[in-house]
């Protein structure tokens, strides 16, 4: 392998490396608090390019993702960090039973500029 080939693969490699990065950073998520006594949170806004949001839960809680706006919402996915959980729809809602403590990722789309959604823990 001559000197030219060893510098292209090293810049290749380089541009990989920070691709993944910006990728990593650009995956970044919404905490989700709850007021006090509350067993719910909500976010109002643009979803329509899909957001992630956070949450950190208890082993066997019931998650619910509830649309309260007027556009339609779509649950991609919640994942504990180690797996997605399954979910039931109902209706306007989403249901997930969480297995493990920590922060859970909810990956949401909406099909306006403008969404309302609840995320209620039980």
């Amino acid at each position: 392998m001559n000197t030219i080939s060893i510098k292209r693969m090293a810049a290749a490699a380089l541009i990989m490396a920070f691709g993944s990065v910006s990728a990593q950073a650009a995956e970044s998520s919404t905490k989700i608090t709850f007021p006090k006594d509350s067993y719910c949170g909500s976010f109002a806004g643009d979803i329509q390019n899909g957001k992630t949001f956070r949450l950190w839960l208890s082993p066997q809680q019931n998650l619910v993702v509830s649309n309260i706006g007027d556009d339609q919402v779509s649950v991609a996915y919640v994942s504990d960090g180690k797996e997605r959980l399954e979910g039931d729809r109902y209706g306007n809602e989403t249901s997930f039973y969480t297995k493990r403590k920590g922060n859970h990722y909810i990956k949401v789309y909406g099909t306006s500029h403008h969404s309302a959604i609840d995320f209620c823990v039980y």
